[in-house]
Order: structure tokens, then C-alpha cells, then sequence
């Protein structure tokens, strides 16, 4: 009987895979697979991407995606390769191997019967392990971490995308099988394919690549960037990865008058260092958001401008406000990195030195030439307080003092408002999100009630407990009652631990109210024993003090003093 293929042993046997690799995963853009050769590339599959197309290599993490696929897999693929221990409903099972569910699963027997089955060991939550397989997020790391053992150095992809949708191909499994495993996103998977092609020594990009979208925020503005990028996605018929810009450290300019009105004002200037210069990028605030597509800003030729943005007019509400500069608006700006090669150490210096002042860089973009830059972006994209319906394709609030997030009564805050409840539906924004927010201050307490519309109601991703199916439903099914009694064991552990320290905490108030009831009881016995030496002394000054006076009163002196002094007709009565 042929055995299990270890991951290792396979690719020191491997040959005949000298072409550059395919990752086929279920993203919008697998739609374009029917217009790319695939013959010159080996292919990976993602799951159920499989059921599509042939590959050379089956990628599957999940069991009930095993039984999903049935025979298609012993159809479609080489080889089927797999985690030593697959994951059920989209959760670890260190419990089971592969070679229990081989058992239990005739579609897992023929494989290995045929030796086209082959095994590995994954690292969940690894950055960086040694000899694992990683997997942080999504399966398209660990299939790129395989990609990286075998040697690839050449690998594309195509539906390994950023966002939260799938191709049209695959709408049937959507809702059992979209973001299965409680992430908000796919493009939390982006920052991690680059770093295992950087481990590797890749050259790993999209056959369609995502439109790089920079976000300048501060922590205040955390959850209104993640709200923009829901906007984003939302119309986004292309692949878009968005990256909020926070915190980054940049130095300070020396002259106060040259440094950041905001803590991201010099932040746009860093994008062409972070898109490595390769690539068109797009600019704009966390204090947006966005009705339309955004792959509309891609259709725009440079030509021989290097920098596009908007141009605003004089608006009536802006005309007396010193803050405004009118003309060219550099908040939403399109960069054409390649060609420039910005580097914020040399920008400071460059402030330092004299050569420019705050107000030329941020309002005159003059670290390249005036005939390098447009305001071609249409005025539609950058439309400050104002919104027409139909028109606007992005809105600004750049009023700070009456933000929609900060302030109850900003005429278009219902516009707001409405997207942030559809970021909450869809998981975009979660409610441990928004409870951090309005703890720290950085939104009006009035928002508060939006969290009855959370779907995810803790920052830890819950994954989506599938119905058992196939010829291991009953195994599957013991494997999500073991997971389901294993979830209410640990919140009753955590209640339990809660109520222990909440216990510990009370003995700890009795124990030192017990000293203070103790101090105050000597402090009382002491007060008491002072007041009865006190009383005692006033009894003694007291009987003391009558026996004097019975004494005087029955002296003869008194006595006659008292005579002397009896009115004049009493003692006449008296004679």
C-alpha cells in the first residue's frame, strides 16, 4: 500500500516543474483564467478553484472541502496536497490526521493508493518558521510558502485578490464558504505574500494587480479610514488593496513653523518608498468616503505628469475660512511612483536646509516640476462638505470640528452614518472596534448604539461552523460538537477565572476592611477608656466640689455673711 508523500521527500523527487508557478485562488479576477495560457505555467489551486480548471497541484486545507470537491479532485489535479492535520470548518483539528480522515473518506484513499497525496506540517500564526509551512490568514500563504520549498522563483496568481468577494464562479459556495474563518478581509493576505516572497527570494505579483490605494490616518482616525475602505471595496471593480498609513515614523522638521499640521501631513510622500516605486498609487485622507469606482482614477494617463490631483473652487462655506486654500487640492492624489523617487529623510532635510517651506510642499506639490502636475482628477473626486447624489464620487469632511464620527450635527453625517452601519453588518468594522474607539474618545458616545449592528462582535475571528457532509459527516460533525463544547468550556473557564479574580478581589476588600475595622475598634477602645478616666476625673472634681460647698454653707462665716446681706425688710419683718 503506497503511503502518505511527506512534502520534503516530494520535493527532493520533483522534476519537471522548471516553469514559473500559477496560484489559482476564487477572487474576482479568476473571471480572466479563461484568457490566460496556463500551459506556460505550473498550476496551484486554492480549495475549490480546483473544481474549475486542472492543476498540477490541489491545495486543501478543510476537510468538508474534500467532500465538496468529491471526484473532481481525483480528475482535476496531480497531486492533492494537504496539512498532517486538515482543519474542519475552517478550524484545526490536531485531533485527526490525514491518516484517520483517509478512513473515513474514499476520494483521500485514492489518493493515496495512487501516491498523489502529499503532506505537511503548518504553523499556524507563525511569522516566520523554519521548517513549516506558515498560515496567519488565508491559504494562499501556506500554498506560497509550498511554492517556496519546491525553489520557485517565478510565481503569478490570478483570484488571490484583496476585498470580500469571489468570482462569479464560485457565488454558489459563497455563503458557506466566503471568509469562512471570521477575517474581515482578504487583503489582510497581501503584507504576508510579500514577506513569504521575500523570505523565498520570489518574484510574486498578481497577473492583475491590486490598485494600491494609500490612506493617511492617526489612531482618532482609525475607524473612519476603515469605514472609507469599505466605501472603496465596495464599488471596486478591481482588485484593490487598501493600506491605512499610521504612526510611521518620519522625523521632525526643525523649524516648528515647517512641521505636520496633522500627524499625517507628510505621510503621501513616503507612498512611492512603500509601493517600492513600482507601481501607480492613489493618495487620499481617512476623512472620506466613496460612492463609485475607484478603478475609474486608473483610466487617467499620466502622460508627462508625474502627480495628478483636483482642483476645488471657492465654496460659500469656505470663502472666510483661513484654512482653505482654493485651486489645486492635494488630498486625493494619483502618484506615478516609478518616476518618483521620494525619500522622506531627504524631504526633511530639504525643509531643514531652506530649500522649501511647509506651505510649498503641501500646496504646491514642488518636489517635482509645475509641468509635472495636473488637476485632472475630476473635482467630483474630492468634494469638500458637499454631496449631490448622482455626482459626488467622493465626499471630504474636512471641517474637523463637525466630522461626522466627532459631531452630531453635520448636515451630511446621515450619509456617514449609513455606511458605518453597513461596514458593522459586513464585518469591515468590528464591535470591539468601535467600543475601543468611543472608550479612548475618538467618536461621539451617540454612536454607541450602532454596535447592535456588529456582526462580529469580538476582535478574535470566529469561523463559520459548516454542516457535516459527504462520507465523514459523522466524523466532521464530532469534530465541530468537540470545537462547539471546547468554545463554552472556555468562556466558562474565562467567566470562572473572572469570578475567581472578581472573588480574590472581594476577599481582598474584606481583608483590608477587616484592618481598618480593627484600627477603628482600638482607636474606639482607646477613646473609650480615655472618656472614662475623663468622666471619672469630672465625678471626683464634682463630689469635690459639692463636699466645698456643704462646707461653706455650714461655716459661721456664711452664715453671717448670709445676714448681713437678707434684705433690709426682711429683717424688720423679722424683728
Amino acid at each position: 500500500m503506497t503511503a502518505i508523500i511527506e512534502l520534503t521527500d516530494w520535493v527532493k523527487a520533483s522534476s519537471g516543474y522548471n516553469k514559473p508557478w500559477m496560484i489559482l485562488g476564487k477572487g474576482p479576477t479568476f473571471s480572466q483564467v479563461a484568457q490566460t495560457d496556463l500551459t506556460q505555467y505550473n498550476t496551484i489551486s486554492l480549495n475549490h478553484a480546483v473544481r474549475e480548471v486542472s492543476v498540477d497541484l490541489a491545495h486543501v486545507i478543510d476537510i468538508d472541502v474534500v467532500e465538496d470537491l468529491g471526484d473532481v479532485l481525483l480528475k482535476n489535479c496531480r497531486f492533492l496536497i494537504m496539512p498532517r492535520h486538515p482543519h474542519v470548518s475552517a478550524r484545526p483539528c490536531p485531533q485527526l490526521s490525514l491518516s484517520d480522515w483517509i478512513k473515513a473518506i474514499p476520494v483521500l484513499a485514492q489518493f493515496e493508493k495512487e501516491g498523489r497525496l502529499i503532506a505537511y506540517d503548518l504553523a499556524l500564526g507563525e511569522e516566520d518558521h523554519a521548517q513549516d509551512i506558515p498560515l496567519i490568514y488565508f491559504s494562499s500563504e501556506a500554498a506560497l510558502g509550498i511554492l517556496g520549498k519546491l525553489g520557485a522563483k517565478t510565481v503569478r496568481s490570478l483570484g488571490v485578490d484583496g476585498g470580500r468577494s469571489y468570482s462569479d464562479k464560485f457565488q454558489d459556495i459563497a455563503k458557506k464558504a466566503l471568509l469562512s474563518n471570521g477575517q474581515p478581509t482578504f487583503d489582510l493576505q497581501f503584507q504576508r505574500l510579500t514577506a513569504i516572497a521575500a523570505k523565498y527570494g520570489i518574484d510574486y505579483k498578481a497577473v492583475v494587480e491590486p490598485l494600491l490605494i494609500f490612506v493617511g490616518a492617526d489612531d482618532s482616525q482609525m475607524l473612519a479610514a476603515n469605514v472609507l475602505a469599505y466605501t472603496i471595496h465596495k464599488f471596486a471593480t478591481r482588485p484593490v488593496r487598501v493600506v491605512p498609513m499610521n504612526n510611521l515614523k518620519i522625523t521632525l522638521p526643525k523649524d516648528p513653523k515647517n512641521r505636520a499640521r496633522t500627524p499625517f501631513s507628510f505621510y503621501r510622500f513616503v507612498i512611492p518608498e512603500l509601493a517600492n516605486y513600482s507601481a501607480r498609487a492613489l493618495y487620499v485622507d481617512s476623512d472620506m468616503q466613496v460612492f463609485s469606482d475607484v478603478s475609474e482614477l486608473w483610466d487617467i494617463e499620466f502622460g508627462d505628469q508625474k502627480v495628478l490631483c483636483t482642483n476645488q473652487p471657492v465654496l460659500e462655506q469656505w470663502r472666510n475660512n483661513p484654512g482653505f486654500h482654493p485651486g489645486r487640492q492635494y488630498s486625493v492624489m494619483l502618484l506615478d511612483t516609478p518616476r518618483l523617487p521620494w525619500k522622506i529623510e531627504e524631504i526633511i532635510k530639504g525643509l531643514d536646509d531652506g530649500a522649501f517651506s511647509y506651505e510649498n510642499l503641501l500646496f504646491e506639490c514642488c518636489l517635482v516640476k509645475p509641468e509635472e502636475i495636473e488637476d485632472r482628477i475630476p473635482p467630483e473626486w474630492n468634494q469638500l462638505e458637499t454631496y449631490e447624489e448622482g455626482k459626488t464620487k467622493l465626499l471630504h469632511y474636512t471641517m474637523i470640528q463637525t466630522q461626522p464620527w466627532t459631531h452630531d450635527d453635520n448636515p451630511l453625517g446621515h450619509i456617514w452614518e449609513a455606511a458605518l452601519k453597513e461596514a458593522l453588518e459586513t464585518g469591515w468594522v468590528t464591535a470591539a472596534e468601535l467600543d475601543a474607539h468611543l472608550e479612548k474618545g475618538y467618536l461621539r458616545q451617540s454612536l454607541a448604539h450602532f454596535r447592535q449592528y456588529a456582526v462580529v462582535a469580538d476582535a478574535v475571528p470566529k469561523p463559520k461552523v459548516k454542516e457535516a457532509q459527504g462520507h465523514s459527516a459523522g466524523l466532521q460533525a464530532l469534530v465541530n460538537d468537540y470545537n462547539k463544547v471546547k468554545d463554552e468550556l472556555f468562556v466558562l473557564d474565562k467567566k470562572n477565572r473572572h469570578l475567581n479574580a472578581s472573588c480574590d478581589n472581594l476577599q481582598e476588600q474584606i481583608a483590608e476592611l477587616k484592618k481598618q475595622l480593627q484600627a477603628k475598634d482600638a482607636q474606639l477602645e482607646d477613646s473609650s477608656k480615655i472618656a472614662a478616666r475623663v468622666e471619672a476625673d469630672y465625678k471626683q472634681k464634682v463630689e469635690s466640689l459639692e463636699q466645698d460647698k456643704h462646707a461653706v454653707y455650714q461655716s459661721t462665716t456664711w452664715k453671717v455673711g448670709r445676714m448681713l446681706t437678707k434684705p433690709a425688710h426682711l429683717l424688720k419683718r423679722g424683728g
